[in-house]
């Protein structure tokens, strides 16, 4: 018995196209390569946002405010592959532990998400384009009563938004129409 040539083809063609590469969805204000970008910088989605942060928090010791030279050096590193991708800004929010009273509390957290700030400007974002907030210890990710969950709850998070994945953000000082 002879087969027709055709035949055989049609098993690699039907197996060919369940191999196809599906194209990655589009997240509402963001291009695929912006949500590319993001993945591979370890943000996560949350909504319509982009969140730093969960699995890679950016933690902070008991009433400490400062970056370490590596986290500097690889927030300034995030930064420049953002803006690479046209997003020039993001929402920075700082974070404590429930230690210390609500109004210390306040301003550290506006002191860690200020520092956080800072190295994305080194790293190229548009000042202007950060908007940083402290969170005091509001938002705990864990619970306070443990110390594994006050060094949890010592963070900063770097949200970026629709908004932040546009066109760039003007100079400070340019002249409006």
């Amino acid at each position: 018995m002879m087969r027709h040539p055709l035949s055989l083809l049609l098993p690699l063609f039907a197996l060919a196209a369940c191999q196809t590469v599906q194209p990655q969805p589009q997240q509402a204000g963001f291009t695929p390569q912006q949500v590319a970008t993001l993945q591979q910088q370890g943000f996560e989605p949350a909504g319509d946002d982009w969140q730093f942060g969960m699995a890679d928090r950016l933690l902070f010791g008991t009433d400490e405010s400062t970056l370490i030279p590596e986290q500097q050096a690889a927030i300034s590193r995030i930064s420049r592959v953002l803006v690479a991708v046209d997003i020039h800004g993001a929402r920075v929010e700082g974070h404590t532990d429930s230690t210390g009273s609500a109004s210390y509390n306040e301003a550290l957290s506006a002191r860690r998400a200020q520092a956080v700030a800072d190295a994305l400007v080194v790293g190229g974002m548009a000042r202007q384009a950060m908007r940083v907030v402290g969170m005091g210890a509001r938002v705990p990710v864990e619970s306070n009563h443990l110390a594994s969950g006050r060094r949890e709850n010592r963070r900063v998070v770097i949200i970026v938004s629709p908004a932040d994945a546009s066109d760039p953000v003007p100079p400070a000082n340019a002249s409006l129409p």
